[in-house]
């Protein structure tokens, strides 16, 4: 007998990826080629991915790479969690050794059994984001980290439409993201740095109202 929860989370995340490709998590049994979202945490796992993201950007900057593959990631992740959470009342588990990810032009994700977990903040923040941070921070200073984060929680409200709007508007209340918005402007108080790539620019939330001037660095 199939059990109420799973089949209920998985619906949500059928439902959600009606709205747009990018939320689409996969259900059910995997290959050999997916792995836990927790190794994301590790050097090696990290410096590969950001080398594959260094050549498809044609960057030589690690931080510009690995922040690119930083705000892809988070953006499913929000988009998973706000998603699920304004169709259904509830979170899908995102527990990063039941969450798994590939690389295919960027990270992603699947869960063979999906469940409901806690609240949005605890499975994204907490047991996602803050620990990928501090594991990244070697590589990408943590208050850009963080302004991705709220950027793309914010990007996900806009997919949504104005019913995620109170939950996002909470969730920015977090003392991790509280700092990151001028609520005033809706600019953030740093920068992605994608305006370091050789055709980037500047997002339209950046702290940059124009790119600084600088020489992009390329793969040689």
């Amino acid at each position: 007998m199939s059990d109420p929860a799973v089949s209920g989370a998985r619906g949500v995340l059928e439902r959600i990826t009606a709205w747009i490709p990018y939320f689409r998590v996969g259900t059910g049994p995997v290959d050999a080629g997916w792995r836990p979202t927790s190794e994301l945490r590790g050097a090696a796992t990290r410096d590969a991915l950001v080398r594959a993201m260094s050549e498809r950007m044609n960057t030589a900057e690690p931080r510009v790479a690995a922040s690119t593959l930083f705000f892809g990631f988070v953006a499913r992740l929000w988009s998973v969690a706000v998603g699920t959470v304004t169709t259904s009342g509830r979170c899908v588990r995102l527990d990063p050794d039941k969450l798994l990810w590939r690389d295919d032009s960027g990270l992603q994700l699947h869960i063979v059994t999906p469940e409901f977990g806690s609240d949005p903040a605890a499975e994204v923040l907490d047991t996602q984001i803050e620990p990928l941070i501090d594991a990244w921070r070697d590589v990408v200073a943590p208050g850009a980290l963080w302004g991705n984060t709220a950027s793309a929680l914010i990007g996900a409200r806009r997919v949504i439409g104005d019913e995620a709007r109170p939950l996002v508007d909470a969730l920015l209340q977090d003392p991790r993201l509280v700092h990151t918005i001028d609520r005033s402007t809706g600019r953030r108080r740093s920068c992605c740095l994608y305006y370091r790539t050789p055709s980037g620019g500047v997002c339209s939330d950046c702290v940059f109202p124009a790119p600084p001037r600088h020489i992009p660095k390329e793969i040689p």
